[in-house]
């Protein structure tokens, strides 16, 4: 995608995700690509160097946008909110980018060689810097020590990666709503005692 301008670059990953989640990653052709875009095949060609490129730029924007959110999150808020915080984030972008997010959770594997090693380094980075939110709150008492720090992080990643795949935008709840649903659906049941009660006792 190094060819093509960011805005030019933009367009055609948004509409590769689009593509690749309706038909899937192996049926989706750059031809059928190109007439979405009402260019000729051999001008994406220009753009792009090979179709793999196109799913390597959208897990990696998938996997960089929600990082960027998260991680944002993580320095703007303190104390017990913090964890909150980053899981509205990463519900925000979510729902946002939905054919991003889906095409990256279900044809990341699609992906090989170095652009695989690339994209798998992305998500572990990502699921890092969740489980290190983890393991500080359970450091400050926050969240129970008697459930693993590793467990609890796939568990709650389970629950807003899958977010994207049942949210109705024309219902009765918000991205934000979706979000403190979900933070209290985890933090209800992954708090410790102590921390249970004061997120009882918030107004």
């Amino acid at each position: 995608m190094n060819r093509a301008s960011p805005a030019v670059a933009d367009r055609i990953l948004v509409m590769a995700a689009a593509l690749f989640r309706r038909k899937g990653y192996a049926a989706a052709t750059t031809r059928e690509l190109a007439e979405l875009l009402n260019i000729q095949k051999a001008t994406l060609y220009h753009h792009i160097g090979a179709k793999e490129d196109l799913l390597h730029g959208i897990c990696r924007e998938s996997l960089g946008d929600i990082t960027r959110r998260v991680e944002q999150a993580a320095a703007d808020v303190g104390g017990p909110e913090r964890l909150e915080a980053m899981i509205e984030a990463h519900v925000e972008s979510a729902l946002e980018f939905r054919d991003l997010h889906s095409v990256m959770l279900f044809e990341l594997r699609s992906l090989t060689g170095d652009r695989l090693t690339d994209v798998m380094g992305l998500r572990d980075t990502y699921e890092r810097v969740l489980q290190d939110a983890v393991e500080h709150d359970q450091s400050r008492g926050l969240l129970r020590t008697d459930l693993s720090a590793r467990r609890l992080t796939l568990a709650l990643l389970n629950s807003l990666n899958w977010t994207i795949f049942w949210y109705d935008p024309a219902g009765d709840m918000s991205p934000r709503e979706v979000a403190r649903f979900l933070s209290s659906v985890f933090l209800d049941g992954a708090a410790s005692p102590g921390a249970r009660q004061a997120r009882a006792a918030r107004p």
